[in-house]
C-alpha cells in the first residue's frame, strides 16, 4: 500500500499532546510505504499576514509560503529520520525512504499537492492532517456544538470547496484539491495530528446524501 500524508507544523505546538509520537506510531504501523507533503503552519501564516500589510502581491506571498512548507519539510525529515526532496521525482526515486516535500506552485495548496502527488504517484490513500480533526457539518468556529460527519461523498464535499482564495488561506479544502481527488478517485481521509482515523472523516466517491452548511 502507498500512501501520501499533508501535514502541518502544528504537530510540533502543543504542549499538552505529544502529536510527534502519534506520526512515529502512525508511521510505524502503516502497511507500505508512505510519503509527507509539508504545509506551512500556523506560524508562516501569521508571518504572511503580516507580509500582507506591506501590500507585496498575492504571488510574492505564495512563493514566501512554498519557501516555508520546505523548511517545515526539512525539519520534518530530521525528527522522523525520513528524507528531504525537492520535487515529485526526487520522492518517486525515494519511496522506501520516507520521502517528504514541501509546496511546489503558487496558488496552491498543499492539500491540493498532496492530492497531485497521490494522482502522480498511483497512492492507495490520501490522508490530510488538520487541527480540528474531520470535517464538520457547519463551521465550527462559528458553531462550537458542530458534529464531524465520519463519512461524506465527494459531491457531499462541493458546498465546502473554497475557491476565492489568498496565498496560506484555503479552508477546509480548495477547489484544486477538490478536483484532483475527484479525478481520481482516490480513498480520502481528514484526520488530527493524533491520527484517530476512527474520529476523522472518511470522503468516498459516493455515500448516502448529507445536509452540509457552506463555510
Amino acid at each position: 500500500m502507498l500512501g501520501v500524508v499533508k501535514i502541518g507544523s502544528a504537530i510540533f505546538n502543543n504542549d499538552d499532546k505529544n502529536y510527534v509520537e502519534s506520526l512515529k506510531t502512525f508511521i510505524k504501523s502503516f502497511n507500505g510505504n508512505v510519503v509527507f507533503v509539508s504545509g506551512a503552519g500556523p506560524q508562516a501564516k501569521e508571518m504572511l499576514k503580516t507580509y500582507r500589510k506591506f501590500k507585496f502581491s498575492e504571488g510574492f506571498l505564495d512563493h514566501l509560503g512554498i519557501q516555508l512548507t520546505h523548511v517545515n519539510a526539512q525539519a520534518l525529515a530530521r525528527v522522523v529520520k525520513g528524507i528531504y526532496c525537492k520535487t515529485f521525482v526526487d520522492i518517486e526515486t525515494h519511496l522506501k525512504n520516507l520521502p517528504i516535500t514541501g509546496g511546489q506552485v503558487p496558488g496552491q495548496s498543499t492539500d491540493a499537492v498532496a492530492a497531485e502527488l497521490a494522482d502522480f504517484l498511483g497512492a492507495d490513500i490520501l490522508i490530510l492532517v488538520k487541527d480540528v480533526g474531520g470535517i464538520y457539518a457547519s463551521d465550527p468556529k462559528e458553531n462550537p456544538g458542530a458534529r464531524i460527519v465520519h463519512k461524506m461523498s465527494f459531491k457531499d464535499l462541493k458546498p465546502l470547496v473554497k475557491t476565492n482564495t489568498k496565498a496560506g488561506q484555503y479552508g477546509v479544502i480548495d477547489s484544486q484539491a477538490y478536483q484532483i481527488i475527484c479525478r481520481s478517485k482516490i480513498r480520502t481521509y481528514v484526520v488530527g495530528p493524533d491520527f484517530k482515523f476512527e474520529t476523522g472523516t472518511e470522503i468516498v466517491e459516493k455515500t448516502e446524501g448529507v445536509q452540509l452548511s457552506s463555510f
